[in-house]
């Protein structure tokens, strides 16, 4: 394990873990009792949460990262206090246009077990501080045991009512719970090893950096939520879940990515040591392509006969929209936002956020009225690949470091076009 273990490997092995138990759970749903509707409630649940946080927690997650260089104690607590303020707030936005919700986004359904939802979005939200806190703290080995304890608790306590034949309201109740407990072991781990105090100057500077990281995480991660909101104004639950179960790209590209590209941020905003980060990031890059590329090619080919067989057959749709989202990988190895997050150059990631965000919506209802729910998908490989070209373009310009400095060009073009011409094949002949 200390050969192996980094902060990178075992952040990316945390995500792997969280985004396996999403899928597992919802491999264990199909081959239960559970209608297709009881399991689209659940994913309406678990992606109204996700909604009306996911953008304020990442990007406050993001900016505490390159502040953690200070080191203090409090600092920690800090975060925790100003995360819990914006829980609270969700939860009481939530609670006040749930109506608006229900009429304009839901196609006049009503928020599955919403004080649960409440519950879950006060509690479960701030929970996501510890794997941080372990990952400012470099203790790896804690990120994976962490991992592994909790998501099995999470896994065992959410598939058990439909495996005995109960409901999806005792599953939903599982999930709060897990993530209860999650909260508890944050207030064990600030007590312990933080300094219950709270510094007013910190939070100021959290705020100044994370506010344009907040908005960019707003505009760019608000993609999928638009694309989820666009399916259940137009569709019904069914299709609905027929969406989400396709609509997860390819788990390691964007769990590996990503993890690595939050766990290198620290180590970017040491100034004096941009051209050894550069170089890691193209290794890591490197390493990373060798292995997800040829990976996406082969489910691409398989995934039309494994998602009934995995699923069920009412789940055999999803798969073309699964192959769309798997495109996604040729932009999630384009990583120039790492650079610019890690030297605390927010506002361009923020402007390609709008910029991106405006080009998925307007592309959705266009191309949905052709092509259903997998002209969301469309879009939103669309805009993805036209945010990471302008971040591209903004690192080339304002900070004069060429692409081939941080990217293996020649494989990534080579991989890119392979991956497009391989999706016509399964989708159009194979």
């Amino acid at each position: 394990m200390k050969k192996y273990l980094n902060t990178v490997s075992a952040f990316q092995f945390y995500q792997l873990v969280r985004y396996s138990t999403l899928i597992l759970i919802g491999v264990v749903f199909t081959k239960t009792a559970l209608t297709q509707s009881a399991i689209g409630e659940y994913e309406t649940f678990v992606f109204i949460a996700g909604a009306v946080s996911f953008f304020w927690l990442n990007g406050l997650l993001k900016a505490l990262l390159p502040l953690s260089a200070e080191n203090k104690k409090s600092n920690i607590f800090s975060a925790f206090v100003l995360i819990q303020i914006f829980s609270l707030s969700a939860a009481i936005f939530l609670l006040l246009l749930q109506a608006l919700f229900s009429k304009y986004l839901l196609n006049e359904k009503n928020i599955p077990e919403i004080w649960l939802l409440l519950v879950y979005i006060v509690f479960g939200v701030p929970a996501n501080l510890v794997e941080y806190f372990y990952l400012i703290k470099k203790k790896n080995r804690a990120i994976v045991f962490y991992a592994t304890i909790s998501f099995f608790i999470q896994f065992i306590l959410v598939i058990l009512p439909p495996v005995l034949g109960y409901g999806i309201a005792l599953a939903i109740k599982g999930l709060v719970l897990s993530a209860v407990l999650r909260y508890i072991w944050l207030w064990v781990i600030l007590v312990y090893y933080s300094e219950i105090s709270y510094s007013q100057i910190f939070v100021k500077e959290h705020l100044k950096l994370g506010g344009p990281l907040v908005a960019a995480t707003f505009l760019s991660g608000s993609a999928q939520f638009v694309d989820g909101f666009i399916v259940t104004s137009k569709f019904d639950e069914n299709t609905f879940a027929v969406f989400r179960y396709g609509a997860r790209e390819l788990p390691l590209a964007m769990l590996l990515a990503n993890a690595m590209g939050s766990a290198m941020l620290p180590e970017f905003a040491i100034k004096n040591r941009l051209k050894q980060n550069l170089k890691k990031l193209k290794q890591s890059v490197s390493k990373l392509m060798h292995f997800l590329f040829p990976l996406t090619a082969i489910l691409l080919l398989i995934s039309h006969t494994v998602f009934p067989v995995l699923f069920n057959p009412e789940f055999k749709e999803s798969a073309t929209i699964f192959n769309i989202y798997l495109l996604l990988v040729i932009s999630r190895l384009l990583m120039p936002q790492t650079i610019l997050n890690g030297l605390k150059i927010s506002k361009n990631i923020m402007y390609a956020s709008f910029f991106e965000l405006v080009l998925n919506i307007s592309l959705s209802l266009i191309f949905v009225q052709f092509w259903g729910i997998a002209g969301i998908a469309f879009a939103t490989f669309l805009a993805y690949l036209f945010e990471k070209i302008y971040l591209t373009i903004v690192v080339r310009r304002k900070l004069n470091i060429q692409l081939q400095e941080y990217l293996p060009i020649n494989f990534y073009f080579l991989y890119s076009v392979g991956i497009v011409v391989i999706f016509i094949f399964a989708e159009l002949i194979f």
